[in-house]
């Protein structure tokens, strides 16, 4: 049998793919599995962004108080924030947010009266003699992509309530997985090495303090970012005078956690709105996004992350496309830092596979874990 490397590869991808077409046979005993991981995965993946959100303000206070006091602390601060929002800042966003599905209609209207006055122009009655780019067919065409997106916004709305009343659901639970996760923090690298054999715990301990660092600084970093962009798109709408500026500043800031297309995403219903008062409002709207996204991307966001992530634009876009299309908005979200997660591991195995090929044996001393 031959043992090149090739084949030893070609062997390997076989074997997986046996082992993955014998599971889809018994499906029924990893289904089970996927239910309790599809339950365990949206108190964990909110834990652990409340946890790096809030790490820093707990570990400052500890240096002055008790751990337990510090999480307590911050706890109570935490509550009082989202109670103010929900006190001064979310009527607000209700009211215009009912206000905007009930103008709906006319706004379609209203686009579509503009679309059939650019009739008008001599160059566009030129091209709108073809039946394929009329102005009518464009303004129908147009009309119902608007239509289907009022139908995908109502059910994205619908998903996002049954996601927040899973949360209010889970609010007894992820609280006590966040204050274990922050007052018992320090244990993990042990535990997670203990299953390693002696000789790869250095390797394992670098690798798990990088990743700590790099999904930290990208959550904060993102958190701090979103209300940054939210806060700048909402000043800006207010100074052009643009129709629902609080919950267009509110969908800019949740949309500014998809890396690079998220202010591409917040400025399609900006600018729909934009267009039912003229194209010269549209245009406004593309500047204040624009100038947003420069101060925000070249000021704000290299002072708080930093390059931390270390992954190319290029490699994020197609990474956010392709999660996307598969998984959905969620896997939108976590698919960068997932993949920061898997290039580190994959670095950290393929250097010390170099190092044990050239004979440099591994420092098998436990390094420093950043605090």
């Amino acid at each position: 049998m031959p043992q090149g490397k090739w084949f030893r590869i070609g062997y390997g991808i076989i074997v997986v793919l046996l082992i993955a077409y014998l599971a889809s046979k018994v499906d029924y005993l990893f289904n089970p599995l996927g239910d309790v991981l599809a339950a365990l995965f949206v108190p964990v993946v909110l834990s652990g962004m409340f946890y790096y959100a809030l790490r820093p303000a707990v570990r400052l206070l500890a240096k002055r108080l008790p751990l337990s006091l510090s999480i307590l602390l911050v706890y109570l601060v935490a509550v009082g924030l989202i109670f103010l929002f929900s006190w001064l800042v979310w009527p607000f966003i209700r009211q215009q947010s009912f206000t905007l599905v009930e103008n709906f209609p006319e706004i379609l209207e209203q686009i579509r009266r503009w679309l059939m006055s650019l009739q008008e122009h001599q160059w566009l009655q030129n091209i709108g003699k073809d039946e394929a780019f009329s102005t009518a067919n464009l303004a129908s065409q147009l009309s119902n992509a608007l239509g289907d997106l009022l139908n995908s916004i109502v059910g994205s709305v619908r998903s996002l309530f049954n996601i927040v009343m899973n949360f209010f659901l889970l609010l007894g639970l992820v609280p006590f997985i966040i204050y274990y996760m922050l007052k018992e923090d320090h244990k993990f690298p042990k535990l997670a090495t203990r299953l390693l054999p002696a000789r790869y715990h250095r390797e394992a301990l670098e690798a798990i303090s990088e990743i700590d660092a790099s999904i930290g600084s990208f959550i904060l970093g993102k958190v701090i970012t979103s209300i940054v962009m939210g806060t700048l798109t909402f000043c800006g709408y207010l100074i052009i005078d643009l129709p629902y500026p609080l919950l267009l500043g509110l969908v800019a800031a949740v949309t500014n956690v998809i890396p690079y297309l998220g202010p591409l995403l917040a400025g399609i219903p900006a600018v729909i709105v934009a267009l039912t008062i003229s194209p010269v409002a549209a245009l406004e709207v593309c500047v204040v996004i624009v100038i947003s996204n420069q101060i925000e991307s070249n000021l704000v966001a290299p002072k708080i992350m930093g390059k931390q992530m270390n992954v190319h634009p290029l490699t994020i876009m197609l990474l956010i496309i392709g999660a996307g299309a598969i998984v959905g908005p969620v896997g939108m979200i976590i698919v960068v830092p997932a993949y920061a997660i898997v290039k580190i591991v994959a670095l950290r195995v393929y250097h010390y596979n170099q190092q044990s090929r050239t004979g440099d044996e591994p420092d098998s001393r436990p390094p420093k874990m950043r605090q």
